[in-house]
């Protein structure tokens, strides 16, 4: 199964990009490496910065990366861009502090706060809250979760709430759970790839990060014209952006006070618009309480 799921998935890849016009290159710092134990201090010659791909669209990478040139210009400091397919490899990075700040998912917070925290969080729609999306074809005759049963299903990345958790929880409250009830079960360990193959009748269906879904909608309503929201989840604590334990408290604050105020500069504003978030602010880890009650329902 999972050797099929891999060949599944590169054909799909293979796919979807030939389908696809030229897009904009990002910076990318292959940060494998061969050290075995965490350093005992962090460099701050320069600021390292993670973010799984699986968190936003590829489109909007090129705004990410204008937003880290603007904040090395902020902390007259170089900063290095690195992506990961998965947000284990970023909490893993975390975890031996080869990396200096993340943008990471609920799921992968909850499950790493004990070598990380947490700095700041965006505001969508006015909130610091999002959804989960389960979405089918219009095409198929798939109008609620239960038709999924025997059919394909993609989840984005195991640790995600809205790209699996929340379907894990699911299917626990119907007495069963992915092994057993979908035909065939992959991850895509991207949301907007998720989307596609939907879209595509590449597969019967998925679970993906709403704020995607409607940025998607917005940038590019092409992808998810022909697609049905089936469900959604209950509001949850959104994903946040964390540091290494090691990073020190002035240039916490230097980065949290450049985030939080990007919303007043023209500048960074338009960056902020381009990623549909309406400003970043401070909040306390009990915005995620719901998010671990979740996670203890399914353990249970």
């Amino acid at each position: 199964m999972f050797l099929r799921s891999l060949f599944f998935i590169a054909i799909i890849i293979m796919t979807l990009a030939s389908c696809q016009g030229p897009r904009q290159e990002v910076y990318e710092v292959d940060f494998n490496d061969n050290e075995s134990s965490p350093p005992d201090t962090i460099s701050e010659s320069v600021l390292r910065v993670a973010i799984a791909t699986v968190i936003s669209p590829r489109e909007s990478f090129v705004y990410y990366q204008e937003m880290f040139e603007v904040l090395s210009e902020h902390l007259d400091m170089p900063v290095e861009f690195k992506q990961r397919t998965t947000y284990e490899e970023v909490n893993q990075m975390l975890a031996r502090n080869l990396v200096d700040m993340a943008f990471i998912c609920s799921g992968a917070y909850i499950q790493g706060t004990d070598y990380m925290e947490l700095m700041f969080v965006p505001i969508v729609y006015g909130e610091p809250y999002y959804r989960g999306y389960i979405i089918s074809n219009t095409d198929s005759d798939i109008h609620r979760f239960g038709d999924f049963e025997g059919r394909s299903f993609t989840y984005s990345d195991p640790m995600c709430f809205t790209g699996s958790l929340f379907v894990n929880k699911r299917l626990k409250e119907l007495g069963t759970n992915s092994g057993e009830f979908f035909g065939e079960m992959i991850h895509s360990m991207s949301h907007d790839l998720s989307i596609q193959m939907v879209s595509r009748n590449l597969i019967d269906g998925a679970a993906v990060n709403g704020l995607i879904f409607d940025y998607l909608n917005h940038a590019r309503p092409g992808y998810v014209e022909n697609l049905r929201i089936i469900e959604k989840t209950e509001p949850g604590g959104i994903p946040p952006v964390v540091n290494s334990l090691l990073m020190s408290r002035e240039l916490r604050s230097q980065i949290q006070e450049f985030f939080t105020n990007m919303h007043h500069e023209e500048h960074t504003r338009q960056i902020l618009d381009e990623l549909m978030i309406d400003r970043f602010t401070i909040v306390g880890d009990t915005l995620y309480d719901s998010l671990r009650e979740t996670i203890e329902e399914i353990r249970q």
